[in-house]
């Protein structure tokens, strides 16, 4: 639709003298609406930008706060966050869907923090409506930020109506509550809302399935069917993340009979990372084959699980296959595969994999994947490479990789490189007790009482305590 536009944003002044010219700015809106539309990301940024400086030139910004808005919409949509901010700046008196806009465009972008502090210093601007409290307690949720949301709960309850806020705020405050801990104050807005509206089903689901609360988790699934509430693709992935190989079995089977073939990915995804999780790697692999369209997403959880349960050679295999098929890997991809190799001592494939993931494809090893190499290196005994690896680390090592050469040095009664990542780790995390614990423990194993005596009195020195051990027993 917009082919026609130049291919660099427009500058106000490079739109022609349009004034006098009539110009609805009802209109602007609709555009911009069509313009995020456009498949190419680098069209959707030229037309937003040529519309704006339309905008200006006509009258229609800023004095238009609907077109304002949509124009902050629309940059946030373009992934130009900092110039829907801009606009909001220029904003004399933004108003309540202002404030929800650019509230939506923070959080989209991944900064709900700020959103809830843009809200909390310019509160006292506009009144909420029950659209600004629902993004407001949306940003909360994202932010697992407890006291707005509760401070934006009881400003919803005294000043909206209680059908409005609840129908829209309903399912964050659920999830939020749920995710918290929160049962009671969960169950208590759930009450307030539609009992047949499966978002709401959802949230709570989620909300236990996030808090680690499986089995509320898999309670609130079967009471939504026992009232005959019909989940969706939504509740069947919320819901796997907290299923035992029965119940997953059984997730299963309703998604084949509700959704059919394996087109959403999404939801296969999920199925896959189910079985993975209990060890069944068979059926993880069958769920993999059968998906129409594999996203990355697919192959990585499919090389997660053969690294997990130890098929490393088989994940080497699946890496293979990503490249051949044209699919670029990403970073996930990267640490799963190290990972594989680091489970099954596939000492030489993994530095190579590493090398053709930097070079070829062009990925920047995160600390993660670093470690991994580290580790690699050092539990095959292969100390002096891994030392080598570290120093030409372009980042600063961290705790992560002193930690994983402590760990193999120990595993190989190595006392001299376990004094290296010790002294490391003493100047990086000194109140770490376990690292002065371990290191005791080297000195020990290895006849140096006298050295192990000195560590554990530094452990005293410096009123370090190692955490206590815990167990539970479950009694049936």
């Amino acid at each position: 639709m917009y082919e026609h536009l130049p291919a660099f944003p427009i500058a106000p002044a490079a739109v022609g003298d349009c004034r006098g010219i009539p110009f609805d700015p009802s209109f602007l809106p609709r555009l911009l609406l069509s313009a995020t539309s456009c498949t190419s990301p680098f069209l959707a940024e030229r037309a937003v930008s040529a519309l704006h400086a339309t905008g200006l030139k006509l009258g229609a910004l800023p004095s238009s706060l609907p077109a304002s808005n949509a124009l902050i919409s629309a940059y946030s949509q373009a992934d130009l966050l900092p110039s829907a901010l801009r606009v909001f700046s220029l904003l004399s008196h933004p108003s309540t869907a202002s404030y929800t806009t650019v509230l939506s465009a923070l959080s989209r972008h991944g900064r709900p923090h700020e959103a809830i502090s843009l809200f909390a210093t310019s509160a006292s601007a506009v009144a909420p409506d029950a659209e600004l409290l629902s993004c407001l307690v949306s940003c909360c949720r994202r932010a697992s930020a407890l006291l707005p949301a509760r401070a934006a709960h009881a400003y919803g309850i005294k000043n909206v109506a209680a059908l409005a806020f609840y129908a829209s705020a309903g399912p964050a405050l659920v999830a939020l509550y749920a995710s918290r801990g929160k049962v009671g104050a969960a169950r208590r807005v759930f009450g307030y809302m539609d009992g047949l509206d499966v978002v709401s089903w959802n949230a709570m689901i989620g909300g236990f399935a996030s808090a680690g609360m499986d089995e509320e988790s898999w309670a609130c699934f079967r009471e939504m069917h026992s009232r005959g509430v019909r989940g969706n693709a939504r509740t069947a992935v919320v819901v796997l993340g907290s299923c035992d190989m029965e119940s997953g079995r059984q997730v299963h089977g309703t998604i084949v009979s509700s959704h059919g073939g394996s087109s959403n990915a999404i939801l296969w995804n999920a199925l896959m990372s189910m079985y993975s999780r209990a060890g069944c790697v068979t059926d993880a692999e069958r769920v993999f084959l059968e998906i129409v369209k594999k996203d990355v997403v697919s192959w990585n959880v499919m090389i997660g699980a053969f690294a997990k349960n130890g098929y490393g050679e088989r994940a080497l295999e699946f890496v293979d296959m990503v490249l051949q098929c044209g699919m670029k890997p990403d970073s996930v991809t990267f640490t799963a595969v190290l990972m594989a190799c680091c489970h099954c001592g596939l000492v030489d494939e993994g530095l190579v994999l590493f090398q053709r993931f930097v070079s070829v494809v062009g990925l920047v090893p995160t600390m993660e994947q670093c470690a991994c190499i580290v580790d690699l290196l050092a539990r095959a005994g292969r100390f002096l490479e891994a030392l080598e690896f570290i120093g030409q680390m372009s980042v600063r090592p961290n705790t992560v990789v002193w930690g994983a050469l402590l760990s193999a040095s120990k595993m190989h009664h190595n006392v001299e490189f376990a004094k290296i990542a010790f002294e490391q780790l003493v100047q990086v995390e000194p109140e770490n007790a376990g690292n002065f614990v371990t290191m005791s423990n080297i000195y020990a194993k290895a006849g140096m009482v006298e050295d192990a005596k000195r560590v554990r009195m530094m452990i005293d020195s410096v009123e370090l305590a190692k955490p206590s051990g815990k167990s539970c027993v479950e009694i049936l």
